[in-house]
């Protein structure tokens, strides 16, 4: 799809939207469809609006454009949970509105290596949940979503050794020294991309799991100790 095209599809995403809710202030497209839309299986969008309307109104408007799209409404002054916050910033596009409203729901966003951590566990978690899966749809799912909790910790680390809240992956890649930053860009193309995505991870996910998993946490705890040494060559312990 060549560029003219897209603009005109947002523009019509944006159009029919504010035709079924016209108190919506802002629309940001995030996820797979911003950062990898080869790949993408759905378009994720983010409504905030003045009052929420009938949820199924939101998905019914789009119909016509033939595409699937998953929509999260939220109401303006609403404060979006860490985690979801996270996702969203690693990957947006403001298609409607300036942006403002996004920030507000997303203050609350505040890295930490124990959250970092927690990503680190949750894996853990989904590996045994696709271990004790009998349906295969399931099974495939936890291990996906085991992968991509991974990549999440070492995002949210990065994140914090940068002392940053923007969380668009680009950024972080740029902005890290140059070892960390082609491994944080091996855990985006195997990690997210290549196994939660395509999922095409191998048949011997365990052990692939197993070799991933200290590669992360091995990452997670090198960042954290750097970034102990700069704060402590500081004086300062701020962020």
């Amino acid at each position: 799809m060549d560029k003219k095209e897209t603009e005109r599809i947002k523009g019509k995403i944006c159009g029919l939207l504010k035709k079924y809710d016209p108190d919506i202030v802002e629309i940001i497209q995030f996820g797979s469809s911003v950062y990898a839309p080869e790949h993408a299986r759905d378009v994720d969008l983010l409504v905030i609006t003045r009052r929420k309307k009938e949820y199924g109104g939101y998905l019914d408007c789009l119909d016509e454009l033939g595409m699937d799209f998953d929509v999260v409404v939220k109401e303006e002054g609403e404060v979006l949970r860490s985690d979801f916050a996270c996702q969203i910033l690693g990957a947006f596009e403001i298609l409607h509105g300036d942006g403002r409203y996004l920030a507000e729901i997303t203050k609350d966003f505040d890295p930490s290596y124990e959250e970092a951590k927690s990503h680190l566990r949750r894996a853990k978690e989904y590996l045994e949940l696709a271990k004790r899966s009998a349906d295969e749809y399931d099974k495939d799912g936890h291990i996906r979503t085991a992968f991509n909790e991974l990549f999440h910790g070492s995002r949210v680390a990065a994140m914090v050794y940068l002392s940053m809240e923007n969380t668009r992956w680009g950024q972080i890649k740029r902005r890290l020294p140059r070892h960390y930053r082609d491994e944080f860009e091996e855990f985006i193309n195997v990690l997210h991309i290549d196994y939660f995505y395509n999922g095409n991870y191998p048949a011997n996910y365990e052990e692939e799991f197993e070799k991933w998993y200290k590669k992360v946490e091995d990452f997670v705890r090198r960042l954290e100790g750097m970034k102990k040494k700069s704060d402590g060559r500081s004086g300062l312990g701020f962020r």
